[in-house]
This record gives structure tokens, C-alpha cells and sequence, in this order.
């Protein structure tokens, strides 16, 4: 469930190789809208998760590939966690990280951002 600063995604454990989560996802832009804060709380597999991150403002938009690791480290694969019916709701926190940061398409990146 997506809102402005805030993204949430759940799954029930249903089969024994399932993994379920609840996830929350919070996000925020820096006063000189040079970077973008990332916040990962909630649980798998039972067992609580807290970690953040901060990325330049012009690889802010590579959001997913940094929550995609995280979760791969606490066993949830791709599939169940970029879902399609989740996948819309990652394209509105794009939108919402790109309005806030006065972003546009094309617009330059800085190669040492990308090491």
C-alpha cells in the first residue's frame, strides 16, 4: 500500500517454502534536495528488520535494485517481493521521489555515483 514517504508490502507465509514479511518502506528527501533516505522496518521470516540507506539524488531512481538486496540478504527472492501487484505501486514512489526531487528525464548522472 502505497502513500507519499511511505511504502508498505506484506506476505503471508502459506506454504512451509513460502517467506512472508511485512515490510515498511519510508523514504525522505534532504532539504537541498540532493539525496534521498531510505528506511527499511518491519519482519521475515519472523524476525525483525531495520536497515536504511541514502542515495544521491541522481541514482535516487535505482531505489529498488538497494531494497532488492537488502531483502535478498534476509532470504526474500525477487518474485515474492517485486510482484506484479506490487509493481505499480513501486512506479507511484518513483513518481513521488521524482516530483520531490524536481527531477526530469534525461537528466545528467555522476559517473562516481555509480561505483
Amino acid at each position: 500500500m502505497f502513500e507519499p514517504g511511505h511504502l508498505h508490502l506484506s506476505r503471508m507465509q502459506l506454504l512451509p517454502s513460502d517467506v512472508g514479511f511485512s515490510i515498511d518502506i519510508r523514504y525522505e528527501i534532504d532539504e537541498q534536495c540532493t539525496a534521498v533516505h531510505f528506511t527499511l522496518e518491519g519482519e521475515i521470516k519472523g524476525e525483525p528488520l531495520k536497515e536504511s540507506f541514502s542515495l544521491p539524488r541522481d541514482t535516487a531512481f535505482n531505489f529498488a535494485s538497494n531494497i532488492d538486496h537488502i531483502l535478498r540478504h534476509h532470504g526474500v527472492i525477487t518474485p515474492e517481493f517485486l510482484s506484479v501487484s506490487a509493481h505499480h505501486e513501486y512506479d507511484e514512489m518513483f513518481e513521488d521521489i521524482r516530483a520531490k526531487l524536481h527531477a526530469w528525464h534525461g537528466e545528467a548522472i555522476d559517473p562516481d555515483h555509480l561505483t
